[in-house]
């Protein structure tokens, strides 16, 4: 799990190779939508660790290793 820093926003880690992060996120039209709508735009995504933290201005991890 991972929490974006100041944007209300979590993902789920599913994969870690090398630098890049492989998370499940929904809710990306950044409207606080129902949850019926929120799982309409749930996707995988991968990202630079870079990248992740430029998105959102930084991001915590449950399990940081």
């Amino acid at each position: 799990m991972f929490s974006a820093i100041g944007h209300n926003h979590v993902g789920i880690v599913i994969a870690v190779k090398d630098n890049t992060i492989t998370v499940q996120e929904g809710n990306l039209d950044g409207i606080t939508n129902t949850f019926q709508d929120a799982k309409k735009d749930w996707q995988t995504k991968s990202y630079t660790l870079e990248r992740l933290r430029s998105i959102y201005g930084g991001v915590v991890f449950a399990n940081p290793k």
